[in-house]
């Protein structure tokens, strides 16, 4: 546990029912460098992980988690968690605690630098009939109204509740093959 509260890695602990019993000071500081405060440790305790896993994203990671229980194998992942501001990339990995089958959750960052490529938030291009704006829940990239083209637009990450347009999470094309590259 030493290790764990020193690591700068974003680091959970989940129990066998998948819900969260243990956060290092490094998902703290996270939660609240990102705006989130309200989702510290003291707050998502006892919370079930795969209720706050997008739809979209949920038979990868429970794939994941049923490999790691199945083999006992570190299972490891890179994914995109960009700000409205910063790319940033991260490593998972997902370690099994034994006899309990608990799982130790890392995030350690590897890439963190500010966009280069972004597209300009356009209602018109992105927001479909419904109002919905569709936003990958891997790459966070939003998807064209009537296309297939996936562009990222920070200003859709910054959807509050009070906004007209809604998010709905989906999957762009090259995210849902990294995802489920071996089906």
């Amino acid at each position: 546990m030493q290790a764990l509260e020193r690591s700068p890695a974003v680091c959970y602990i989940l129990d066998s029912q998948f819900r969260i019993i243990y956060c290092n000071p490094a998902w703290n500081h996270f939660a609240r460098s990102n705006g989130a405060p309200q989702l510290t440790a003291n707050t998502v305790r006892g919370f079930d992980l795969f209720g706050a896993i997008p739809s979209a994203l949920r038979p990868a990671y429970s794939d994941a988690f049923q490999h790691v229980l199945r083999t006992g194998r570190v299972w490891e992942q890179s994914y995109e968690c960009s700000s409205p501001t910063l790319f940033r990339k991260f490593r998972m990995r997902i370690h099994l605690l034994r006899p309990k089958n608990w799982f130790v959750v890392t995030n350690t960052l590897m890439v963190e630098q500010p966009h280069t490529r972004t597209a300009t938030c356009d209602p018109n291009v992105y927001v479909d009939a419904n109002g919905l704006i569709t936003i990958c829940a891997h790459c966070r990239c939003a998807r064209r109204a009537n296309s297939d083209q996936w562009d990222f637009v920070p200003d859709y990450l910054r959807l509050g509740a009070d906004s007209q347009v809604k998010p709905n999470h989906g999957l762009c094309p090259v995210c849902r093959a990294y995802l489920y590259r071996f089906d």
